[in-house]
């Protein structure tokens, strides 16, 4: 048996043990808007062995008891981490079910490229019962879809985006081709909390890097993070890195960080394939990212305050993330996202779902929730020794990526 696997419930109508019996909104805006009528279908959850930390099982719980009050057969099977391969086990229980839905980052790896064959599948973000049950979990899964649909209209037919952050981001350029030749997933995601990424192409400039560099969650990797205890600046004109500047360990850390992951999956360390920022007016990250980056990049991902960016890679998601905290992104001259907040009224396509729901538009105006982190703090003044500058390393620095742009690792 494959090790990813620790159990595989088979039977149809699987018992729940010790699960409230209210029933739960959360879990009915994930099986109705993204699955439809269930009735009749069996319907397999892959859920996380709690154990790692990231996913609870009161969630899927919740799931399954809502899957089998609407007339569905539930079969659920336990899986560890995530490796550097498709779960054939998965794919055999797939096989023979009609949808799935994944409590686990199995179901986010290939998110862009999908590793399994089959039935429709959902990935969940929601990893606990307070984010499913909670705000985050309950807004309208369709509203957040429409408004989705409507940010990528406004983003990816503007001529000019300009981003700025408060530690010194700032690049602008132009979205491009990103509506007819970017990639967006495969996959459903629930809840919808981002938009299709912009193609990096089009656009150059500075981003000021700091706390952490992370996985993306497409491979496993060691270390599987870089933390920043002060800024590093990435310089890059089109989907090219021509260098960091910052502090020299730092920059050298970072360095030797994308050279290893390349080295490693033969990638072309310094492409740049994509950047986005979180759309979601209720996602909510409670702990400290110091306690697990990973979870914190993974998850926190989807709030307004958080863009970030795919690198490492000619495809997204690539390999080494960018987290830019509190971004500023002018479409057209005017902040769709201002210092962190997301401001959908300013557009005409994005106002009219607004007008559609209410509930969607308080959301909005409610205070954001935690973050994860707080602002980093400005690098100190470096003389010009202490600095790597731009350029300073090659461009064939690392083996050429055979993925194309519109391919995902």
């Amino acid at each position: 048996m494959n090790n990813q696997m620790h159990g595989f419930v088979a039977a149809e109508n699987a018992p729940l043990h010790d699960m409230d019996l209210a029933r739960s909104s959360g879990a009915a805006n994930l099986i109705d808007n993204c699955l439809g009528n269930v009735e009749g279908m069996t319907i397999l959850l892959v859920c996380e062995d709690p154990r790692h930390g990231w996913y609870d099982s009161a969630a899927p719980d919740r799931v399954h008891r809502e899957l089998l009050a609407r007339g569905a057969a539930v079969r659920r099977m336990m899986v560890d981490l995530p490796e550097n391969r498709p779960n054939a086990d998965v794919q055999a229980a797939m096989n023979e079910v009609d949808r799935v839905i994944f409590f686990s980052r199995l179901g986010d790896q290939g998110r862009f490229n999908w590793h399994y064959t089959g039935p429709l599948c959902v990935m969940s973000y929601a990893l606990n019962e307070a984010m499913l049950e909670g705000g985050y979990g309950s807004l309208d899964h369709l509203s957040m879809h429409r408004l989705k649909t409507a940010i990528d209209e406004v983003t990816l037919g503007a001529e000019n985006i300009r981003v700025t952050c408060p530690l010194g981001t700032s690049f602008e350029g132009s979205p491009g081709a990103t509506a007819t030749s970017g990639s967006d997933v495969v996959i459903h995601r629930f809840p919808m909390g981002i938009p299709q990424p912009v193609l990096a192409e089009g656009f150059s400039g500075k981003a000021v890097l700091s706390h952490y560099l992370t996985p993306t969650g497409s491979r496993i990797y060691t270390p599987e993070y870089l933390p920043l205890r002060d800024p590093v600046t990435a310089h890059f004109e089109a989907s090219r890195i021509t260098g960091f500047s910052g502090p020299a360990d730092l920059v050298a850390a970072v360095e030797a960080h994308y050279e290893r992951v390349a080295r490693d999956f033969g990638l072309d360390g310094y492409n740049i394939d994509s950047w986005h920022a979180g759309i979601h007016p209720l996602m909510s990250y409670d702990q400290p990212a110091a306690l697990d980056p990973l979870r914190w990049s993974g998850t926190a991902f989807q709030h307004p305050r958080l863009l970030h960016f795919h690198t490492c890679g000619s495809g997204p998601p690539g390999e080494i993330c960018w987290m830019i905290l509190d971004p500023t992104i002018e479409v057209d001259g005017i902040a769709l996202w201002e210092r962190g907040q997301l401001h959908p009224e300013r557009f005409a396509a994005t106002r009219r779902v607004l007008d559609g729901d209410p509930a969607l538009a308080a959301a909005f105006r409610a205070p954001a929730g935690p973050v994860g982190v707080e602002p980093a703090p400005a690098a100190p003044a470096l003389s010009p020794a202490a600095l790597t500058p731009a350029g300073s390393f090659p461009a064939d620095s690392f083996p050429a990526d055979p993925a194309t742009s519109s391919q995902g690792a």
